[in-house]
């Protein structure tokens, strides 16, 4: 569906941000990978766009997912996008190992925040359930969340759905 199907996936982000619309995120503090606290607030809300990613270092689809969020924040990170990435344990969706976390950064030379969270942690950012990784959220410049997507997301699906939703007046 993300390869060949942009166009049925970009439906449903668009069906799932019409019902998201104006969910807005509590700001929630979780730690780097280095012990550093990272709070929301310092991403979400901002005037630009934030694509949040739920993932696990073990997890296949995230793996395979990666790339292309570094590739979608390379693209926008002075601009009017930025990425986060919030691991957890796969498949336990317990709290994600610092180590492995490492491990990923280091080998796929991932630049974006990577912040250690769980399921717990999830339900009070994502105002649901975690219903499996990669989860992906995607907040507008004001901070609401829009859409909510579990299953591997590219980086022309991020592009095509921003630009859909950057329209003036906000027309669809």
């Amino acid at each position: 569906m993300i390869r060949n199907g942009w166009a049925a996936s970009l439906i449903v982000w668009v069906c799932l941000a019409s019902l998201q619309a104006g969910a807005a995120s509590p700001d929630v503090s979780l730690n780097d990978m280095h012990g550093k606290p990272h709070h929301f607030s310092e991403y979400i809300g901002r005037g630009q766009w934030t694509v949040l990613s739920v993932w696990g270092p073990r997890c296949p689809p995230c793996i395979e997912e990666m790339p292309e969020l570094q590739k979608f924040y390379d693209a926008h990170k002075n601009g009017k996008a930025t990425v986060i990435g919030v691991a957890v344990d796969f498949p336990s969706f317990g709290p994600a190992r610092r180590d492995e976390v490492l491990r990923f950064a280091e080998s796929y030379l991932i630049s974006f925040p990577l912040l250690l969270g769980d399921e717990k942690v999830f339900t009070r950012f994502g105002g649901a359930d975690l219903l499996g990784v990669p989860t992906t959220l995607i907040y507008d410049p004001k901070g609401a969340i829009v859409a909510r997507h579990t299953g591997l997301v590219s980086r022309d699906m991020l592009e095509r759905f921003v630009n859909t939703w950057d329209r003036p007046e906000g027309v669809k």
